[in-house]
C-alpha cells in the first residue's frame, strides 16, 4: 500500500520539477548580460579622425535575443570636425545601441545642439551610425536664436548641421 501511495506522488509531482535545459541555461547564463561598466568614456574614429566620443555612467552589454549596448542612465555623445572641434551635443537620459542595425535610439530628456547653437529637444531620437543620420517621426521642438519650431518628424545630417522637419504644427518668431 505504501508503494502505491509513493507511486501516486511521484506520477503527480514529478513533471512539476522536470525543466527544459535550454530554459535552466537561459535563466542561469550571462548570455543575458555578457559585460558591464561604469564610468564609461568610449573615443569613435573614422578614417583615423576622432569622429565623435560617447560618455556615459554605466552601461550593459546583452547577448540576447540580439546583440545590444544598453545605457540604462543615459548617454552624452560629442561629435567633432577634422580639427577637434566639437560641432554636436547630444545628451539623453536613456540608450540602446542596436549592433547590427548599426543604430542607436537615445530615449528619455533627448536633446542635440549644434554648432550654431541650435537646439533640438524630443522623446526619442534614432541615430543611423553607417548613414551618418538622424531622425525620429516624434514631436520635436527646434530653439534657434530667431524662433522656436514644433512639428512631428526630424531628419538630420549627425552634426545637426542640416536639417528638416516633416510636419511643422507651429513656429514662435522671438
Amino acid at each position: 500500500m505504501k508503494s502505491i501511495y509513493l507511486l501516486v506522488f511521484t506520477f503527480i509531482l514529478g513533471p512539476g520539477c522536470i525543466n527544459k535545459s535550454e530554459n535552466i541555461n537561459l535563466i542561469y547564463s550571462d548570455s543575458l548580460i555578457s559585460d558591464y561598466g561604469l564610468g564609461l568614456e568610449m573615443n569613435y574614429y573614422f578614417d583615423g579622425d576622432l569622429e565623435f566620443k560617447l560618455i556615459a555612467q554605466e552601461i550593459q552589454e546583452l547577448k540576447y535575443p540580439v546583440e545590444k549596448n544598453v545605457f540604462p542612465n543615459g548617454v552624452k555623445v560629442l561629435v567633432f570636425n577634422k580639427n577637434f572641434d566639437t560641432i554636436a551635443k547630444i545628451n539623453s537620459d536613456f540608450a540602446v545601441q542596436k549592433k547590427e542595425e548599426k543604430l542607436v535610439e537615445l530615449s528619455n530628456n533627448v536633446f542635440l545642439i549644434n554648432e550654431k547653437n541650435e537646439q533640438l529637444s524630443t522623446e526619442k531620437l534614432f541615430w543611423n551610425s553607417e548613414e551618418k543620420k538622424i531622425y525620429t517621426d516624434s514631436f520635436v521642438t527646434i530653439t534657434t536664436d530667431n524662433e522656436i519650431i514644433m512639428g512631428y518628424g526630424f531628419s538630420a545630417n549627425q552634426s545637426f548641421s542640416n536639417y528638416s522637419l516633416l510636419n511643422i504644427t507651429g513656429t514662435i518668431y522671438l
